[in-house]
């Protein structure tokens, strides 16, 4: 094995030196963060700034308005809120992203509290530092009060005055909890690194095509070969094939640890906030919309408590659910895969009791358990182990919701099941 695995290294090492290596990141300008120390400082002053280029979204009495709006949310939450509007355009220090921008101007400021930025478009975000307030999106809906669109995008700031106040009430009300950071999922790339490729998507150069044409053929069988062997050794089962084609399947391991489900349920994460502000779905947003929701309290509460590690699981499922629902538009996303449900959504329904009992009868299965179902080799050695203080466990042997809703094999209950879990109406 050690042979096996020193050869395999010492291959890849001598096929990767025929890749360029990325230049190293810039520093930004001196210039970058001009705008976010500008506002920082406006905010010091008054907790509203609206930019001159967008001076006419907001007249003095709407102005008005929205500082009595902040100071009573304030009030409420104990802690500051502020208003930010102002255009965010692509080749900004933020690229363009709002969250990016608050965070930055947290940073800069070092004031916690509750911002909400509305760019030029009339798109409103919100991001909450150490407010001791649980508040769900529950208002993303296009054109309702406090949504994250304007109800009509050509007419981008009508009624902005009431969408901002909405928001800030809804925080002020919201149910108390301990206050807590966000999480900024990717940051911005520095200043003239926006488009360079990087080693995952390496721009192709003559010493790549050279690598890939000389040394690729020479090197792709033997490497194909150690691998196999290596992942034999080691005990790595490979997807099942079918009439000699590979199934296409999540193999995420059955026992992993909890960095990796954090790291896994913030990817989930962020790939369905980008999609809830891009997809057109009208019958899967409202699902979307909510299990973002759920998935992202899941993931703040649950952090690095290894007696949480199951709700992180929950977090990655729910996400990559909201996703289904807003690319097929549908309401009832598919249950995932209960033998392993980081394995993805389900695609069959099978009896499997030597799997484990507490299974439901018939069990939803991803393609490549089904098939190995077929074959006789699916058991309980294939079950999903989950981490937690007293070592780990299966994860049909953890009392709570998500055994309960059989992860949402039961019906359309689930969802809303895991919202009264989570303490949220």
């Amino acid at each position: 094995m050690r042979r096996a695995q020193a050869l395999l290294g010492a291959l890849v090492l001598t096929v990767l030196t025929a890749w360029p290596a990325p230049a190293a990141a810039a520093n930004d300008p001196p210039h970058a963060h001009d705008r976010v120390d500008r506002v920082a400082a406006a905010l010091g002053k008054s907790p509203l700034f609206v930019d001159p280029d967008v001076s006419a979204a907001l007249d003095e009495s709407e102005r008005g308005r929205i500082q009595q709006a902040v100071g009573r949310t304030g009030r409420q939450l104990g802690v500051p809120a502020y208003v930010v509007v102002i255009p965010n355009p692509n080749d900004s220090e933020s690229q363009g992203r709002n969250e990016a921008f608050l965070f930055a101007l947290h940073e800069r400021s070092k004031r916690d509290g509750l911002y909400l930025m509305v760019d030029s478009r009339g798109y409103m975000d919100s991001e909450a530092f150490r407010v001791p307030r649980r508040y769900r999106y529950s208002s993303l809906d296009e054109g309702e009060p406090g949504s994250w669109k304007p109800a009509d995008t050509e007419r981008p700031f009508e009624g902005l005055a009431e969408r901002i106040t909405e928001r800030l009430n809804a925080y002020a009300t919201a149910p108390t909890r301990s206050p807590t950071l966000p999480t900024l999922y990717s940051t911005p790339e520095p200043f003239g690194e926006e488009n360079r490729f990087t080693a995952r998507d390496p721009e192709i150069q003559a010493p790549f095509l050279t690598g890939l044409f000389i040394a690729g053929p020479i090197a792709a069988p033997l490497l194909y070969w150690l691998g196999l062997g290596l992942l034999a050794l080691l005990g790595v089962r490979r997807a099942p094939r079918d009439k000699g084609k590979v199934l296409k399947h999540n193999w995420t391991g059955t026992k992993p640890g909890m960095r990796r489900l954090r790291r896994q349920a913030a990817r989930e994460l962020e790939r369905l906030r980008l999609l809830l502000a891009t997809a057109e779905a009208e019958k899967g947003r409202a699902y979307a919309v909510s299990a973002y929701d759920a998935a992202q309290i899941l993931y703040d509460d649950a952090k690095d408590d290894e007696s949480r590690a199951v709700d992180l699981v929950g977090a990655i499922v729910l996400s990559r659910q909201g996703r289904v629902a807003l690319v097929r538009d549908t309401a009832t996303p598919p249950a995932p895969c209960l033998v392993n449900p980081l394995h993805g959504e389900s695609t069959v329904r099978r009896h499997v009791p030597k799997v484990d009992n507490r299974l439901p009868r018939p069990c939803p299965l991803c393609a490549a358990c089904a098939q190995l179902d077929k074959r006789g080799g699916l058991t309980v050695a294939n079950l999903l182990r989950v981490p937690g203080p007293d070592g780990r466990r299966p994860h049909t042997a953890i009392p709570g919701v998500w055994r309960d809703e059989a992860w949402g094999a039961h019906g359309k209950k689930f969802l809303p099941r895991v919202m009264r879990y989570l303490g949220v109406d």
